[in-house]
């Protein structure tokens, strides 16, 4: 695997950013097809089969598995990116993303509430065990590490706009957003559905996934913790995550844009923190990746000092030597 690993200096990291986008051209009119025509709202289950539903999941699968292939692969996007970018686009990113995860710990507290008040002692079942088995708990951990996740965000949104603020003095802070995407994992597991047949939890599970190994990644980078080990799966598990959440975010939001929220599956509404995670990735890709071509940027003196990327024309690498990637 090490061998194989950055063995090839393409495709580019503007390549695959193009490549996830341009497969939403494809993939989007087909899950809103199915959300509007094929999906029950009350079960979440295709009503039909059809030709659509494969194409839509192959290419999917096909999409996902070139983004991530081709990111271990690619030498330049194993390298160790700056991401201390002093960009207010990217602030102002992280701010929003940071408030719709907010939202959804406000959101995932108050399913706590209910949950908790419909409980009945009366039923001979411990509160624990009646919490857990109903993903109480999940809940619960999930709604105080969203909120934590949040002012990771928010921290990274200000280091955006000040330089001065180390991100590696909040390393336990930015555990958070990976506990929070493991917690929204477990309490997807305890609903009792088909897991083959439904639609909406399966894709849901998938971006889940990819997010708790990119939000693990984006964490180790930005505090400066063995980023160069983990620096590939900023894309080859950053643009599925962020492509999925796009998939499962979007066509629930056009539903409601066109009056239409009655084909929105009841268990699985619109949740905001999934559109702003399928924004903010590809923005945070592109200003730590793409445009750190067109300036150089200095990292905090705490940091190792990083080289531009280099330029089209690459130099050769002297023979008898292991390759060394330059830094950003």
């Amino acid at each position: 695997m090490k061998k194989i690993k950055g063995s090839r200096k393409t495709p580019a990291p503007s390549v695959l950013i193009t490549t996830a986008a341009l497969s939403l051209c494809v993939l989007l009119p087909l899950r809103v097809f199915h959300v509007a025509k094929l999906i029950e709202p009350e079960t979440g289950f295709y009503a039909e089969n059809n030709w659509s539903i494969w194409v839509f999941y192959l290419l999917c699968a096909a999409v996902v598995l070139y983004l991530m292939a081709s990111s271990f692969m690619s030498s330049r996007i194993n390298r160790v990116r700056n991401c201390m970018t002093k960009n207010r686009v990217l602030g102002i990113v992280s701010l929003l993303t940071g408030a719709a995860v907010m939202y959804d710990a406000v959101y995932e507290m108050l399913r706590f509430l209910d949950l908790f008040g419909a409980y009945d002692p009366y039923t001979g079942d411990a509160t624990l065990s009646y919490l857990t088995k109903n993903g109480g708990t999940a809940l619960l951990f999930g709604a105080v590490f969203a909120a934590l996740s949040a002012v990771f965000f928010l921290v990274y949104a200000l280091s955006c706009f000040k330089r001065s603020i180390r991100m590696s003095a909040f390393r336990v802070l930015s555990v958070a957003p990976v506990v929070w995407s493991i917690c929204r994992i477990i309490f997807r597991f305890v609903t009792k559905i088909s897991f083959v047949n439904v639609s909406d939890l399966l894709l849901e599970l998938f971006m889940l996934v990819f997010v708790v190994s990119f939000t693990l990644a984006f964490a180790q980078v930005v505090t400066n913790v063995t980023p160069e080990i983990c620096a590939w799966r900023l894309f080859g598990c950053g643009l599925p995550g962020a492509l999925l959440a796009f998939l499962v975010s979007v066509p629930r939001l056009i539903m409601l844009v066109l009056f239409h929220s009655d084909r929105i599956v009841a268990a699985h509404p619109l949740a905001p923190c999934d559109l702003m995670l399928s924004v903010f990735i590809p923005v945070f890709l592109y200003f730590t990746t793409v445009a750190v071509k067109k300036k150089k940027l200095d990292l905090p003196q705490a940091e190792e000092p990083q080289a531009a990327e280099e330029p089209a024309g690459e130099e050769a690498e002297p023979e008898g030597e292991e390759p060394q990637e330059p830094e950003e």
